[in-house]
């Protein structure tokens, strides 16, 4: 995502540098931050929306930092990792869009 869309989106408002899309190789399912910063949605490779999720609602605030989505990786084939404001980490499951809180720091 650009950062030329920054003035619209809520996580390159709070965080310039933040990384808001993801490709699984395996799957070629492909995460986005939604510009509300908060949720997170997955396409398959034709483009198809697979589901839709309030990260933020789901797992809750963090302690430290602005409330939005500010990274996102894929650490494994079918999960997705996010972190949440400064240091909030959640994994989610590409295929069901189950979120787990990891923890903080």
């Amino acid at each position: 995502m650009s950062n030329a869309n920054a003035g619209e989106h809520a996580s390159l408002q709070s965080y310039p540098d933040a990384v808001l899309t993801a490709t699984d190789q395996s799957s070629g399912i492909t995460v986005t931050v939604e510009p509300n910063g908060t949720s997170l949605a997955a396409k398959d490779g034709a483009g198809k929306q697979l589901w839709s999720l309030d990260v933020v609602k789901q797992v809750g605030k963090p302690h430290t930092g602005f409330p939005v989505i500010r990274y996102v990786e894929v650490t494994a084939p079918g999960t997705v990792s996010i972190v949440v404001g400064k240091s909030q980490s959640v994994e989610i499951d590409l295929k069901s869009g189950k979120a787990k809180l990891l923890g903080e720091n």
